[in-house]
């Protein structure tokens, strides 16, 4: 196709209609004209159609890089709503709006004192782009030049630029000069050579420019700053320029209450939620923000199991709240809130709102699915046939433990811990009749003797006392020991205490149940291991060789090691409470080449968590 004998080259960044209009005013002629003039329409041309614009490039002797180069700078349309721009997929709107704006001391500067300046002034196609504000080279914001809602007058770009010339030359479109942001050279920058070396690089540019005035705009209302659209995008971009902790540490300043805890609505996050759950839901362009924002989120938010969080269902519950957990559980607030205080879950000073005080659900469930179990007292005694002498002295010794030693708790115990005490007292015992002669509760030995019911059931525990189960009685009630054979404790207990206060020595085995290592065989693998020291000798009164400690060996224990008994004495927490924390912390008992040493910690690992615990 023949080329037209008066052409001129494409301006930098110039788009399509602005060449158009440029190449008619040259041939003496409007955009409509010429267009008819080579053979096609003004409305084709404007709509890129592809024969149009190709023979347009032929008549005006465009090469097909400055062709592609131009059409980038003009946006082609790949859907209903979407365009390529700077190759780049943008929501057309973005690109296209009715409002055509430019900088008036580019047009100005290439008009100057020409005679035809309708062959000159051409409209860069980086002011299509809402995302950018200012003209770099002159520092003059984007102005508005004009407006039209059918789109082939808003681009009949030499009508336009005819139209409003002489307030052009005139400088009514000028405004007052302005410094440019870090926002606005990495746009610049993104569009005209498609570099970034910043974290946004790894994201399309559309949804940058979206996310740096989202989130931009939030931050400025946090700071109860003016909701001002330029310093937005540049205090987004900001925080979005570096990356993925930067931006949580956003999110986390926009949702943090004053009360130390986090806002778990919505509208915390303002806009931000909106954009990501509904306006763009279905545009995976941003799935990368959406999962930051997300992860953010589950991470602050007493969400529940099958619930949606921008468009992914959540699997399980990560995090409780005080509400939440009194919710499903069914239990108060007020006794929910002591036992996790307890627990370790709150500090004691916590002072968040109830809606806010979250905990790790998954870590506490076990306490949210016991705190229902338990029981009073009274139903405590009824459950294993004990008086309230026999439940008082058992809790002494701590033989049977409260679930918690909150005193305003009217159902601190768990049966099953008694449960668990008669089971064992069960495989230990001969059966009697009910009236068989010269057996006694162990309550009546403690009444008789003052030997402590800890002492009683530590002999039997040792096998040195055999125990007997009256028929027909039930529970704890029913266990009895031989008056004769009792006697003999005190007897025992004042040579042991002569035997320690000799030497100072304690049987190893002795020693290992004071500190909580009640398993069979468990503490006799750290001493045959050479994990903690002791002695061989023969007892005195079996001569039976036996492990024995001094009190070098005992500090040595406890400089190496601790367990859950010897916190709970230096904390005066629960054990149950020591435990959650632990395994919060990831903390797991010392298993020399694999052996089961019991619930023996390494103290060196547990020392921030018994400093948590301490304070």
């Amino acid at each position: 196709m023949e080329k037209l004998q008066l052409v001129v080259q494409p301006s930098e960044r110039e788009t399509l209609p602005s060449f158009f209009s440029r190449m008619a005013a040259i041939n003496g002629s409007d955009a409509t004209g010429f267009a008819l003039d080579i053979g096609v329409s003004l409305k084709r041309i404007l709509s890129l159609e592809e024969f149009a614009v190709g023979t347009f490039a032929d008549r005006s002797g465009l090469a097909p890089a400055q062709l592609a180069t131009m059409l980038s700078w003009t946006g082609e349309r790949v859907g209903d709503v979407r365009m390529k721009y700077r190759g780049e997929v943008f929501v057309s709107r973005a690109v296209r709006n009715p409002v055509v704006r430019g900088c008036p001391h580019c047009l100005r500067a290439v008009a100057g004192d020409q005679t035809s300046p309708l062959r000159h002034l051409a409209m860069a196609g980086d002011w299509l782009c809402r995302g950018v504000d200012v003209c770099l080279r002159h520092r003059h914001p984007l102005v508005p030049l004009w407006e039209r809602p059918r789109p082939i007058d808003r681009d009949d770009v030499g009508a336009r630029l005819t139209e409003i010339l002489p307030a052009l030359l005139a400088g009514r479109f000028d405004r007052d000069l302005i410094e440019s942001s870090a926002y606005d050279r990495w746009l610049d920058r993104r569009l005209s050579q498609g570099e970034d070396d910043t974290w946004l690089g790894t994201q399309p540019l559309f949804v940058a420019m979206t996310f740096c005035a989202l989130l931009g705009t939030e931050l400025l209302r946090v700071q109860e700053r003016e909701a001002e659209d330029r310093t937005a995008k540049a205090l987004g971009f900001d925080v979005l320029s570096r990356g993925p902790e930067a931006i949580v540490g956003a999110l986390d300043l926009l949702t943090l209450a004053g009360d130390g805890g986090h806002f778990v609505t919505k509208g915390a996050l303002g806009t931000i939620f909106g954009a990501l759950d509904h306006l763009y839901r279905n545009d995976d362009s941003f799935d990368g923000f959406r999962d930051i924002v997300r992860r953010h989120v589950l991470s602050i938010w007493p969400v529940a199991g099958g619930d949606e969080i921008l468009g992914q269902v959540v699997s399980e519950r990560r995090l409780h709240s005080l509400v939440s957990a009194s919710t499903e559980t069914g239990i108060g607030k007020t006794v929910l809130n002591d036992f996790l205080t307890e627990a370790g879950a709150f500090a004691p000073d916590d002072a968040r709102a109830d809606l806010r005080k979250t905990f790790d659900a998954k870590a506490y469930q076990f306490l949210l699915d016991e705190i229902p179990t338990l029981v009073g007292p009274i139903a405590m005694r009824k459950a294993i046939g004990a008086t309230r002498a026999e439940l008082m002295s058992l809790a002494a010794d701590r033989i049977l433990v409260p679930r918690t030693k909150v005193a305003t708790i009217k159902s601190p115990w768990r049966v099953s811990d008694g449960v668990s005490l008669l089971k064992e007292l069960e495989r230990e015992a001969i059966a009697l009749d009910a009236d068989a002669p010269g057996w006694e509760t162990i309550q009546h030995v403690h009444k008789r003797l003052g030997v402590s019911v800890g002492e009683v059931i530590a002999a039997i525990r040792d096998g040195g006392l055999s125990v007997g189960k009256r028929a027909e009685v039930f529970g704890y009630h029913a266990f009895v020991v031989q008056s004769a054979k009792v006697d003999q404790l005190t007897v025992s207990r004042s040579r042991k205490e002569s035997m320690v206060a000799m030497e100072g020595e304690l049987n190893a085995a002795a020693f290992a149940r004071s500190v909580g290592i009640r398993k069979k065989g468990a503490f006799l693998a750290l001493i045959e291991g050479g994990h903690t020291p002791a002695t061989k000798v023969l007892h005195p009164v079996t001569k039976r060789p036996q492990w024995r400690m001094n009190d070098a060996d005992i500090a040595a224990f406890h400089e190496k090691f601790t367990t859950p008994t010897v916190i709970g004495e230096e904390t005066g927490h629960h054990r149950n409470t020591i435990l959650a924390a632990l395994s919060v912390g990831g903390i797991r008992p010392f298993r020399p080449n694999d052996v089961d040493a019991g619930p023996v910690y390494l103290r060196d690992e547990v020392a921030g968590i018994l400093g948590a615990l301490k304070s």
